[in-house]
């Protein structure tokens, strides 16, 4: 669990020694404890909600996971978004509302539920219009550790993800339990826009490779490959060329009784003919 007071939850610029390890933290996923009781305020700590009926709001907010600030794109406030805890053999009801400018939407990942609940537009749903509203209603049919997220457009990657852990019906029995339990989810961010990100990679698949090879790397490789080159001695040419020679002569011989042959064989078959 980590602290209240810990860098990782401060919104304060982080140092660099705090960004490499915040950014993981904070603005790129979250290491979460069964019993903890986390803070709702953006960029503090990812809350966990448990139960069989849900409001669940997206909304655009302030971030600053780098020391720059950005705008990302959280659920209840919360980037990543909160832990769902759902319960095998419920029938869930789950209230989404979009506060953005655009349409979003919720994904179940990897859960059983009928098409029209599964949350990806252009299939069996139509979205989220900004304003609106909409009602997942679902059984749980199945346990285990999963995600949610948004399926339009870059929104997962502005912060619109989170772990969904499901309890099976039956209690797990004593041998099987854990002292603690930890839910641990890896992500990344970027300052950058996403969408225009994704434009650059597009265009050129290795536009963030900035260790690319050079020209100057190319000829220092070829020169440290010559001088890695035994030249022969000339006594070692002497007799390379002495058994081209000898290979040549002994072909021309082949060549000229196999011409010989096809000759004398011609021959014969004209004079069988006449």
């Amino acid at each position: 669990m980590i602290a209240e007071n810990s860098p990782f939850l401060s919104r304060a610029t982080p140092s660099r020694r705090c960004f490499v390890t915040g950014l993981a933290a904070i603005g790129a996923g979250a290491v979460l404890n069964r019993s903890a009781a986390w803070g709702q305020t953006p960029g503090t700590g990812v809350a966990e909600l448990s139960g069989a009926a849900f409001d669940l709001s997206i909304d655009p907010i302030p971030f600053n996971a780098t020391g720059r600030p950005r705008m990302a794109t959280a659920i209840n406030g919360s980037v990543p978004a909160p832990t769902l805890r759902w319960r095998e053999g419920d029938t869930l009801t789950l209230n989404v509302t979009n506060r953005l400018a655009e349409d979003s939407s919720i994904h179940w990942h990897g859960i059983y539920l009928p098409s029209e609940m599964d949350g990806v537009p252009g299939l069996s749903f139509r979205g989220i219009a900004p304003g609106e509203t909409f009602t997942y209603r679902f059984p749980v049919k199945q346990s285990g550790t999963y995600w949610y997220h948004s399926h339009s457009g870059f929104q997962e990657q502005r912060g619109v993800y989170a772990p969904l852990v499901i309890e099976p019906r039956e209690p797990e029995a004593e041998s099987a339990r854990g002292d603690r339990e930890h839910v641990v989810m890896l992500s990344d961010w970027t300052d950058e826009n996403p969408d225009r990100l994704f434009r650059k990679l597009k265009k050129q698949s290795d536009y963030y490779n900035f260790r690319q090879r050079t020209v100057g790397d190319f000829f220092r490789d070829v020169r440290a490959e010559v001088r890695k080159v035994t030249w022969p001695t000339m006594d070692e040419l002497k007799k390379a060329t002495l058994v081209i020679v000898i290979f040549v002569a002994i072909l021309g011989i082949v060549i000229g009784l196999m011409d010989a042959t096809f000759q004398f064989v011609f021959v014969k078959a004209v004079a069988k003919l006449f």
